[in-house]
């Protein structure tokens, strides 16, 4: 068997071995030529691919928004791009609330023109009218022109004081002198500011203003002392008596005015915690309306029903200013205490009087003042 094999080997390695160019060492089988060659192999890019896929886990989380950037490959690490800061406001807001414990006044005089009766017949003075009052408040800033505008609102009780009641004769004889209690009333007020303002050094900030306020406020009186009196012509006969109990009223004044303000103000940061607040502001004008109610006198034949007295002043003038200090529980969070004081007057106006307010009676005087502590807290936006 191996002989009939061994001619067919040598009849086929024998004209392999006679062509030329060959080695003359035995020769494998299927190799074409004498040099190794080994399998083709694809290329890098197509077994590893150049962009990676993502992450499973940026996928899935909805905040991220970052690109990945294509030319990252396992070797360098990338952070994805965060968002950007939003840019500073250009305008700056701040809002609170005050209580106001304040102490108040007022006092009228007219002349009715009656040679008979005294170049002041009559004055009523309000005296130590305590007051309650809350409000709000607000101002916003355009930081980048200076331009504010800044506004308050609020109201608040009356509860207690009391008015003296006089009238006089001639050479200012005074024939009546009552004394009466206040045991209630209430106050209304709102004004409103623009003004512009600008910051002369780090920490320190000066603007003017101008604006309008409403200022109304309504006591009543109860009871009737009689106090003594240079001639006895009324039925108080002698001092000390009581012709109405306190149990009764007997009287309601209600001044409204309405007042043109010119201000400035200062601010100025003591420290980073404490900073110091104040404003100063002149009325040129305001004008005025008394409603004045005689609550004994409502007869037809006498003032007619209230109110029964009208006063409307007018040409008024005043100051208001107010002052306080602060300090900031946090960034956004400030509280504080202060002083305000108010005081408005008229000189020039007309008295009506009569149940059909015909006559009418120059109005000599008519001033109002209203002062007292603050405490406040107010957030910074």
């Amino acid at each position: 068997m191996r002989r009939k094999l061994c001619p067919v080997l040598m009849t086929t390695a024998a004209p392999r071995a006679a062509e030329p160019g060959r080695h003359d060492g035995p020769q494998w089988p299927n190799i074409v030529d004498d040099e190794a060659r080994w399998p083709n192999v694809p290329a890098a890019d197509t077994v590893f691919p150049t962009t990676p896929a993502q992450p499973a886990l940026l996928d899935a989380d909805p905040v991220f928004t970052g690109t990945i950037d294509a030319d990252v490959t396992g070797g360098t690490a990338r952070w994805p791009t965060l968002p950007q800061a939003r840019p500073p406001s250009t305008f700056a807001f701040e809002a609170g609330l005050r209580y106001w414990y304040s102490n108040g006044a007022m006092r009228f005089a007219f002349a009715n023109g009656n040679p008979l009766f005294g170049s002041l017949t009559s004055t009523l003075d309000w005296n130590a009218l305590a007051g309650h009052s809350a409000e709000v408040f607000a101002r916003l800033d355009h930081k980048p022109t200076g331009l504010f505008v800044k506004g308050i609102i609020g109201g608040g009780i009356v509860t207690d004081g009391g008015i003296d009641d006089r009238d006089f004769f001639a050479g200012q004889f005074r024939f009546s002198d009552t004394t009466s209690e206040v045991k209630n009333g209430n106050s209304t007020f709102a004004s409103v500011d623009f003004g512009w303002g600008f910051s002369p050094a780090p920490g320190h900030h000066l603007g003017g203003f101008v604006g309008y306020q409403y200022w109304r406020e309504k006591v009543t009186a109860y009871g009737l002392l009689c106090n003594q009196v240079t001639v006895v012509f009324t039925g108080c006969a002698a001092p000390g008596i009581l012709l109405f109990g306190y149990d009764t009223a007997v009287g309601v004044y209600e001044p409204t005015w309405h007042a043109l303000r010119i201000g400035f103000e200062s601010k100025v940061a003591i420290t980073n915690r404490w900073s110091a607040r104040g404003e100063i502001a002149a009325i040129p004008f305001a004008a005025l309306q008394n409603k004045d109610s005689h609550l004994l006198r409502q007869s037809l034949s006498d003032l007619g029903p209230a109110p029964n007295v009208i006063a409307d002043g007018s040409a008024g003038y005043g100051v208001q200013a107010e002052a306080f200090v602060n300090y900031a529980v946090t960034p956004n969070i400030e509280v504080g205490a202060g002083v305000r004081y108010w005081e408005l007057v008229t000189k020039n106006g007309t008295v009506h009087f009569d149940p059909d307010f015909a006559n009418s009676s120059p109005l000599l005087n008519f001033d109002q003042q209203r002062f007292g502590m603050l405490v406040q807290v107010k957030g910074k936006f």
